[in-house]
């Protein structure tokens, strides 16, 4: 497991080391990155993507693995999600599973995404985008996929984010396959722009989403 620190504002690097020291399996080894400074033009750095600027890519080339999957830090996993992920990237370039729409507030799983992060030609960014798969739902075969990599530290939008589009624009014709199982919990964050549509598919399911913020929202 490889962590990247683009920004530490509060000072809690050294606290959340020692708890992930603390939890990490006897059989997993635990690599961090802190370079000292961010590579994103948000905060000086030189690269365009607002959201961690070359840290996806150099984490990926850097993993000691072919198969990577990825994990922004208000996401989580369930238990199976990455033993499920491996069994479908098997013989394929890229592999997803799908997602819950989260309460960053209480860690409470609230619906499957049933709308965004579902896959190509499928959900509300089908026409626009040819679909989309957030990137905690991704495995990457990073040797397979190599020429790609690099777009991870690009911004598609002035707004500094898009490296999503960009990436899933060119795996969309490569060969792939899903869980067809929901085990990436995705952080809802009200300042988002698709805030009010992620609410309005919730209700027609029947749930309510209560909180009024996100804390440590990258979007403020």
């Amino acid at each position: 497991m490889l962590v990247g620190v683009d920004c530490d504002p509060r000072q809690r690097f050294e606290s959340m080391r020692a708890t992930l020291v603390a939890e990490c399996p006897g059989n997993v080894s635990l690599t961090w990155l802190n370079v000292g400074y961010s590579t994103s033009r948000r905060r000086g750095g030189p690269h365009s993507s607002f959201y961690g600027g070359s840290l996806r890519a150099a984490l990926t080339l850097l993993a000691d693995a072919e198969i990577v999957t990825y994990l922004d830090d208000d996401d989580w996993f369930a238990a199976e999600h990455c033993a499920d992920i491996l069994k479908a990237i098997s013989g394929r370039k890229w592999a997803f599973a799908y997602s819950i729409y989260a309460d960053n507030e209480t860690g409470e799983g609230l619906c499957i995404d049933e709308i965004e992060s579902v896959g190509v030609d499928k959900g509300i960014y089908a026409t626009d985008f040819g679909g989309f798969v957030r990137p905690s739902g991704l495995a990457l075969n990073k040797l397979e996929l190599l020429p790609i990599v690099h777009l991870w530290s690009y911004a598609e939008w002035p707004s500094g984010d898009g490296e999503d589009r960009l990436i899933f624009d060119r795996l969309r014709g490569e060969p792939h396959a899903c869980t067809g199982k929901a085990t990436v919990y995705a952080a809802i964050d009200p300042q988002d722009t698709k805030h009010a549509e992620r609410v309005a598919f919730m209700r027609s399911r029947g749930v309510e989403f209560r909180s009024a913020i996100k804390t440590d929202s990258a979007r403020v």
